[in-house]
């Protein structure tokens, strides 16, 4: 069992206000008329003026559960895999860091802020630094994350196998899933079966494809194929 939980981005590596988050698009989710519960700041700071708990998520090690009263429920314990992902600007997310669960359900250590005030159950974490930005993993989608849509809440539980890949994707790769054999349409009798590997994420595409397209996957590989071997001559 593992947690995934959607920070917003912070350009001090989470550990103090952001400076100039007007010029700055990845602080474009602070701008934006949501429902996150933080105090906006101003286009013109120098250093952000508004308030959230990524500016001392690092050096804190505290994350509230979200909506204000709720707590973490039984899902959550201690010594589980925490991971840290922020969104960009395609509505994609990028994994920055990850850290274990050091104790869950428990008030801060700090005194609480004003925006904070409502906000009962808390998760601490094991210290941790942000990965370095090249080993940052980018461009993931909701589905990558947590195996489905993701719209309300600021975190997620995901199963041991969902962490696994995860962990993977951190250490540069990309997780693979076999699919069923696809029967070629060649003659009778020079048929062939060939199985094929995809990588997880073009295995996820093609799904996506075929199910706007309303085609099964063999169909569209197949003219894959087909085409590839027309632009050869």
């Amino acid at each position: 069992m593992g947690i995934v939980i959607r920070v917003l981005y912070n350009n001090q590596d989470w550990k103090s206000p952001c400076t100039h988050p007007g010029n700055d698009t990845f602080c474009h989710k602070c701008f934006e008329q949501s429902n996150l519960d933080i105090k906006r700041p101003s286009r013109s700071d120098d250093v952000c003026s508004g308030l959230c708990w990524e500016r001392d998520l690092c050096t804190n090690f505290e994350w509230g559960c979200t909506p204000k009263g709720r707590s973490f429920g039984n899902r959550a314990y201690k010594g589980i895999r925490a991971f840290f992902v922020f969104q960009q600007h395609d509505h994609k997310y990028t994994l920055w860091a990850t850290t274990t669960v050091e104790s869950v359900n428990v008030p801060p250590k700090r005194q609480l802020m004003d925006h904070e005030i409502g906000y009962d159950s808390w998760m601490r974490f094991v210290p941790f630094e942000p990965l370095q930005t090249d080993k940052w993993v980018r461009d993931l989608r909701d589905i990558d994350l947590v195996d489905n849509e993701w719209k309300q809440g600021r975190h997620r539980f995901i199963t041991p196998e969902k962490e696994t890949e995860l962990e993977k994707r951190i250490e540069g790769t990309t997780p693979g899933e076999r699919i069923s054999s696809l029967h070629t349409s060649l003659p009778i009798s020079e048929s062939k079966i060939v199985a094929i590997t995809f990588a997880n994420n073009i295995y996820r595409r093609l799904i996506e494809v075929g199910k706007t397209e309303g085609r099964q996957l063999e169909e569209i590989v197949k003219e894959a194929v087909a085409e590839w071997l027309r632009t050869r001559g």
